[in-house]
Order: structure tokens, then sequence, then C-alpha cells
């Protein structure tokens, strides 16, 4: 039974480790899925130091500040998440994102969309203030929700 390449929609066979259309390496992400994000790129780019793997994605990282710029200070400014593909383009990236207090307590949780996430760049995503409650956060999470395939322009 042949299968088909998740993003060009080629048919390959089961055995195939590349899609003979598209390039897409055809060998299953982390949680066995072949799905935008978690199919792993043979070449990533990797990150810059002291960033974090993105849950539930492979070569996808990000940092986290205040959206003003540097470290959150005050509790009540927006908060930006840096994302930073270093796989196959994204489109239509949707992560979940989820902030901890000092005691390990989850403060919030929200969902964003990245609308383009390119190979090699980042990608800055702003949750608003009025999305978030009125503590600092100390730790966050990101987590890939869902994902398609971008064009390799």
């Amino acid at each position: 039974m042949e299968a088909m390449c998740p993003r060009c929609g080629a048919p390959a066979r089961k055995v195939a480790r590349f899609c003979a259309r598209c390039g897409l390496r055809l060998e299953h992400g982390p949680d066995g899925l072949l799905d935008a994000g978690r199919v792993p790129h043979p070449h990533p780019v990797p990150p810059p130091p002291n960033w974090r793997a993105v849950r539930q994605a492979t070569d996808l990282h990000y940092r986290w500040e205040s959206a003003w710029g540097g470290e959150p200070i005050l509790g009540t400014e927006g908060l930006a998440v840096v994302l930073l593909n270093g796989g196959y383009p994204l489109r239509n990236a949707e992560i979940e994102v989820v902030g901890y207090d000092g005691d390990g307590r989850e403060r919030f949780k929200v969902k964003s969309l990245a609308y383009e996430l390119p190979r090699g760049r980042d990608v800055r995503v702003e949750v608003p203030s009025y999305e978030l409650p009125n503590c600092v956060c100390r730790e966050l999470t990101v987590t890939l929700l869902s994902a398609e395939f971008g064009s390799e322009q």
C-alpha cells in the first residue's frame, strides 16, 4: 500500500525516506506523525543559545519577553513569544502558550496563530495584556497544536 506525502499529496512507497515530488523527508516525527511541524528537516537550522524547544514539534524553538522588549517587569504588559523555525516552512501554526508563576502554578493558557513561519527566520507572536492575569509569570511553555506546510520560497 502506498502512502501520501503530507505536503504535496504525491503517492509515496511505504519504504520511501523522501517524497519523489517535493523532497519532504518522510520519516516520522517523535510522536509518530507526519504532520507539518512534526517532520524533522534533514538539515535543520540550529537555534541560538537559550532558546527552548516547542512541545510536540521538531525544529521549532521559542523565547519570550515583554511585548515592550526585555524582561517582563510589571505583570501588566503584553507578552511576546518569538518563534524560530529551523525546519520546513510552516503557515497557520496554532500554538498554545501556558504561563506559570514562581510556585509552578498555571496562571494562564492562551492559543495564538502564527500565519507564516519561514525556515531560518524568527516570527514574533504577541499575547495582549487583556488575556493575561496581573502577575509576573516566571515560566512559559509553548506547544504546537497544528500547522500546515508553507511554501519553500
